[in-house]
């Protein structure tokens, strides 16, 4: 440390004196500085509003209270909502009318249509921009969006899924003296409860065991593939998907059990013992006004594959390529994804998409109906592996289906049936290609 001496000469000072005079106006002006880059960062952002162009009925969203949060966290972002409603408005007249959507939402049957209209983007970018932790979405979630993909981008943003389990109808079990379903069983143990249940008493046609095929079919537990990717050919005419359409074919086989509406005969005839499709949670309050009295199980295993549920079926957003806000559009999405929202979202009877033990235990808690009912068997089960994905998934899935059911009614044997829509599924494939 250098000490100026008593009795040193004031001009002697003035060089030193000048340096520290320059120090400290540097000093000042740098402070000065950094101060206006600090305002500048605080500015506030300025507003953004989302175009969101969805078949979702709005209503949800406001049943979520999604705006609230979504502007407490980002109170510059502000929402406009286009319903799509076939046939009065489609995407591809809404996009024609110059409509410029941030955000599209759909069914996952859609995925092949979105690419076709350009309506996908990877979102990688956004989602290591805005740490993102895909870890928080249900296993096997990120595998399947990843494989819409033929570069494994990530696409879609699954918000809420509709998981398969077996409902049935407490009642007829106890008409017949049968002990009601449990967790965990196979295919086979179904199987022989429906010959049981399916019976004409006092007048009555009770049926045993009815499902979706349209749902069963398209999310197929084993994970069959439809369509091969490389050369856009037919693949189910296979030793699996015979095995696949045995199984759930054969409960028609039994007398006086053919294939008919499940759901409606579960839920207002209340003569269906068992059935299983897309979510009745929302539905069951109704029903019940009118005697129903349910449980619910997790979905059967097949042979082997224990804990293997249906492929994953969840609607979901993306955020279009021409989109100008992009990230606000993300921060959208972390919002709707946020535990909040998604608790909201089981309240009402969807399945959420992250884990959370909270948003798990409120499921179905906006109706007090639901209380007491095995409605953890919603989480029992894993997604099955996804089968890589083409356009040409969703109309194979509804061509084999329809085979389902002729083979369902004893029309055709089960090699006729597969062979049968092999052939149609690439004769339809041909017309789409053209």
């Amino acid at each position: 440390m250098n000490i100026v001496k008593p009795g040193t000469r004031f001009w002697m000072l003035k060089p030193l004196l000048l340096l520290l005079l320059v120090a400290l106006l540097a000093t000042a002006c740098g402070k000065a500085g950094n101060q206006s880059r600090q305002n500048d960062a605080e500015e506030p952002p300025k507003p953004v509003t989302l175009t969101i162009m969805a078949t979702l009925d709005p209503a949800i969203l406001e049943k979520l209270e999604l705006e609230k949060h979504l502007k407490a966290k980002y109170p510059h972002i502000s929402l406009k909502f286009i319903q799509i409603k076939a046939p009065d408005l489609t995407f591809e007249t809404a996009l024609a009318s110059g409509e410029k959507p941030d955000l599209v939402c759909c069914s996952i049957a859609s995925v092949g249509q979105f690419i076709d209209l350009g309506l996908l983007s990877d979102m990688t970018p956004l989602i290591k921009k805005h740490q993102f932790d895909l870890t928080r979405l249900r296993p096997g979630m990120e595998a399947t969006v990843r494989s819409y993909s033929q570069t494994g981008e990530f696409t879609t943003m699954p918000f809420y899924m509709s998981n398969n389990v077996v409902y049935y109808n407490k009642g007829i079990f106890d008409l017949f003296g049968l002990s009601y379903p449990k967790d965990g069983m196979t295919w086979s143990d179904v199987s022989e409860l429906n010959k049981k249940l399916t019976r004409f008493h006092n007048g009555i046609q009770y049926y045993g065991f009815q499902f979706n095929q349209q749902n069963m079919t398209y999310k197929n537990q084993m994970a069959l593939a439809f369509v091969d990717r490389k050369t856009n050919k037919a693949i189910v005419n296979t030793d699996q998907w015979a095995k696949w359409m045995r199984t759930m074919g054969e409960f028609s086989f039994v007398e006086g059990n053919k294939p008919g509406n499940g759901q409606n005969l579960f839920l207002k005839d209340q003569t269906l013992a068992m059935y299983t499709g897309p979510s009745l949670l929302t539905l069951l309050p109704d029903a019940m006004k009118n005697g129903l009295q349910w449980g619910i199980v997790s979905l059967p295993d097949f042979d082997g594959m224990k804990g293997a549920g249906t492929q994953m079926n969840a609607p979901y957003f993306a955020i279009p390529p021409t989109s100008e806000h992009k990230d606000e559009a993300f921060q959208f999405l972390s919002v709707l994804l946020s535990e909040e929202v998604q608790t909201n979202l089981a309240a009402i009877g969807s399945i959420p998409v992250i884990q959370s033990e909270k948003a798990e235990k409120a499921l179905g808690s906006a109706y007090p109906e639901l209380r007491d009912n095995n409605l953890q068997a919603f989480f029992k089960d894993t997604i099955a592996k996804p089968q890589p994905y083409t356009r040409y998934d969703s109309t194979a899935a509804n061509l084999l289906f329809k085979q389902l059911e002729e083979y369902q009614k004893g029309h055709k044997d089960v090699n006729t049936a597969l062979r049968d829509a092999e052939e149609i599924i690439n004769t339809e494939i041909a017309k789409l290609v053209k």
